[in-house]
């Protein structure tokens, strides 16, 4: 849903809240805090019906989102989202670019809808949305592009520095490299808390690489910027080749697959790459 004043805000979103209450579905409103009160403002005691957050306290980290609105949307009962992305720098928007585009395949088969407002939106939600609402009504987005046809693949990793710190490990040692990860992440600047969610990160990777990969790995650390990264390394292991890898959450049945899933969550970013019959999984924590 574009738009470019609050006269069109209140067009496109107001009637959808309205159409929402008068369904009696569950909503889920998220908008910028002058927005949230220009809704509140026509709504009146009717907003109380719905939960409102403001989109600074909502798009954080992207993988934790798509959790949150999963098990929002998983509660029962149609249900009606409405929000209004903010992104805080490029590598976000790239992520939130495959969130979005993941979350057609993720909620396709709940009752709902979702509804992602855009104050002059990038080409990306045109190519990651199926359908756009406009004044003139709906649409279908000639743009669009289904998730399984889209490129993830991200470019080549660039090499290590010569300075990192490198450690090898198998089932015998798995306990060695999780002291291994915590001491280097905390020498290095890491707060005490992202610490151990590193380490609980790289230790699920690293449970992949011995468990089904080829039973032995590498760990890599090194800082880059303002990241600390982590990079598990699974040799002639066979690669990754889940599709989404950690981005879709497992069935709640399933007793498998929450490793990818359980990482992704923990730290700020997660690549993945395979080459051949090998794989590597970065896993970036911010220093601040």
């Amino acid at each position: 849903m574009p738009y470019g004043t609050s006269e069109e805000y209140l067009r496109l979103v107001l009637p959808a809240l309205i159409d929402g209450l008068r369904r009696g579905d569950r909503i889920l409103f998220v908008a910028p805090e002058e927005n949230l009160d220009l809704i509140r403002a026509h709504l009146g005691a009717d907003t109380s019906r719905i939960r409102c957050v403001e989109s600074r306290d909502w798009y954080g980290h992207p993988a934790r989102v798509l959790a949150e609105y999963v098990d929002y949307a998983r509660r029962g009962g149609p249900s009606l989202f409405v929000g209004e992305p903010t992104w805080r720098s490029p590598r976000d928007a790239a992520e939130w670019a495959r969130v979005e585009a993941i979350v057609n395949l993720v909620c396709a088969s709940l009752k709902g809808a979702a509804l992602c407002v855009y104050r002059r939106p990038a080409e990306d939600a045109l190519r990651t949305h199926p359908r756009y609402l406009d004044t003139a009504g709906e649409h279908r987005s000639r743009g669009y592009v289904p998730p399984q046809r889209m490129n993830w693949d991200p470019p080549p990793f660039p090499a290590p520095p010569e300075s990192a710190r490198v450690m090898e490990f198998d089932l015998p040692t798995v306990r060695d490299m999780r002291s291994f990860v915590r001491t280097t992440a905390t020498e290095a600047g890491l707060s005490d808390d992202a610490a151990g969610s590193l380490v609980l990160a790289a230790a699920e990777i690293a449970a992949n690489a011995v468990e089904h990969g080829a039973g032995h790995g590498t760990v890599t650390i090194w800082t880059a910027g303002t990241d600390l990264v982590c990079e598990i390394t699974n040799p002639d292991g066979g690669g990754i080749e889940v599709e989404f890898p950690g981005y879709i959450p497992p069935e709640q049945e399933s007793p498998r697959g929450y490793g990818l899933w359980i990482s992704r969550q923990l730290c700020d970013l997660m690549e993945v790459q395979t080459t051949g019959r090998e794989s590597r999984v970065r896993l970036h924590m911010a220093m601040a």
